[in-house]
């Protein structure tokens, strides 16, 4: 017992001592080390268990300790542990690459893997600002991206990141990047209401920067296909078809950013066959391989790709050592198979509209403003005036405060939208037992938190 105490304590000390970890601040910082998982349930050193309803970054959609996955990554190291795709390729790159066109929908036929969600955007951005120069037209650089939006902590989507609380700390960014409002119906940037005076403005709004800045300059409009980190703000649905077709009119690709919509959390597949949206590239990780290891991959259409055929000049000049990992690939094509298998897009619509309703009955919170989701995927918003939809001061942190109540009790949700929401996305294979649990431990949790605030 003691030497166990002791390790623990060796580990808190290495912590805090050397393990600099993202997004975090060190200081007066309580290690919580995860020692081990199963399902949607992960467990500390000190043995508490706690309902993922996060998926660990919305991530472990097949849920934790599914041997298919480590048998098919042993099984692989066996044979090739690494070899790079630099004019050649390994197999289950190769097999993988094949399985992800298969599950896009139209000529979306062609993949290029990376190892993550950050570097598939970069990836997607270089290669949008490629095609355009591979075609003659290289002036067409400009990237339009939304407010609240995410795409991970590169260079490039720092740049296209529509948080400030995520970019300020960089500036000066890259040049060329032009920010529009989101579809928020909840907090419109046009002061409308969608199904009354709501003429799209957030939709016109693209065509309305392209012609600003000229169509011979705006090559790429960056968007989650549902803003995420951002919020959980899913888009109405005339948004995705209006501004898929003023782009089209101007020669501006389309990237939908399915980092975390992709391989079904949305209850579809992909989150923009569910939208409306008609991508020329897609971004994708997380659900790809359920994290077990990392990778992420960019999907795009013929037409893109065609255009970099030709000489050595027209070839796609981007890429690194890992890409296409066979270890990684290997994880990714086990972790679809249990996607299929199992049918986990057609149970997360099916879970997801009981963990939504669930979720909806939090609205009878005096500080809980809105509660919005698809799928198994939701976002919570917290206010401190629901008729003005006012936030709390930052410095007050209600829904930092409920966030903590909650990993008291045993179930993590993840704070996001600038510090004012939680979101719930947990693993697939989420027991409607183990929803009603987040539930109930959130509705706790708002009311120890009320009551801390005088309501």
């Amino acid at each position: 017992m003691e030497e166990l105490e002791a390790q623990e304590t060796r580990l808190e000390d290495d912590f805090l001592g050397h393990l600099w970890p993202p997004f975090t601040q060190m200081a007066g910082l309580k290690p919580t080390i995860m020692e081990r998982a199963e399902g949607a349930v992960v467990y500390d050193t000190e043995g508490n268990a706690y309902i993922d309803a996060f998926a660990s970054l919305w991530t472990v959609n097949v849920g934790h300790g599914r041997k298919e996955i480590f048998d098919a990554v042993q099984a692989q190291a066996e044979k090739l542990a690494i070899y790079h795709i630099f004019q050649i390729a390994n197999e289950p790159s190769i097999k993988l690459a094949a399985k992800v066109a298969s599950l896009m929908p139209g000529d979306l036929n062609h993949v290029f893997l990376t190892l993550g969600g950050g570097e598939s955007v970069e990836t997607a951005v270089k290669m949008a600002r490629q095609y355009h120069r591979n075609r003659g037209h290289g002036t067409k650089y400009m990237v339009l991206f939304r407010d609240r939006s995410y795409h991970g902590t590169t260079m490039t989507s720092t740049s296209a990141q529509g948080l400030s609380v995520n970019r300020h700390k960089f500036e000066p960014l890259l040049p060329g990047f032009i920010k529009i409002g989101a579809p928020y119906c909840y907090r419109c940037a046009w002061n409308k209401t969608y199904g009354d005076d709501c003429k799209m403005e957030c939709a016109r709004a693209v065509e309305q920067e392209i012609a600003f800045y000229g169509a011979e300059n705006v090559g790429t409009m960056l968007g989650e296909t549902m803003i995420g980190t951002g919020g959980v703000i899913p888009p109405v649905p005339e948004y995705w078809p209006m501004v898929c077709e003023t782009c089209k009119e101007s020669d501006v690709l389309v990237i939908n950013d399915e980092v975390i919509t992709g391989f079904g959390r949305s209850g579809t597949w992909f989150g923009f066959q569910q939208f409306g949206s008609d991508p020329d590239l897609v971004t994708l990780a997380k659900g790809l391989s359920s994290g077990y290891l990392p990778l992420g991959a960019v999907g795009a259409r013929d037409h893109v790709f065609e255009a970099f055929l030709g000489g050595p000049g027209e070839a796609f000049m981007s890429g690194a050592t890992y890409n296409g990992h066979p270890l990684c690939s290997a994880a990714g094509l086990a972790n679809l198979e249990i996607v299929e298998r199992e049918h986990l897009v057609e149970r997360c619509h099916e879970v997801g509209a009981y963990m939504q309703a669930g979720l909806k009955t939090l609205l009878a919170h005096p500080i809980v403003g809105d509660v919005r989701g698809v799928g198994l995927v939701a976002g919570i918003e917290y206010v401190q005036d629901k008729a003005t939809r006012e936030w709390f001061p930052p410095a007050v942190g209600a829904a930092a405060k409920v966030r903590d109540e909650a990993f008291k009790r045993g179930v993590f949700v993840r704070l996001l939208g600038g510090g004012n929401c939680h979101a719930v996305a947990p693993p697939f294979i989420i027991t409607t037992e183990q929803i009603d649990r987040v539930v109930s431990v959130l509705d706790e949790s708002i009311a120890v938190v009320e009551k801390q605030l005088g309501f």
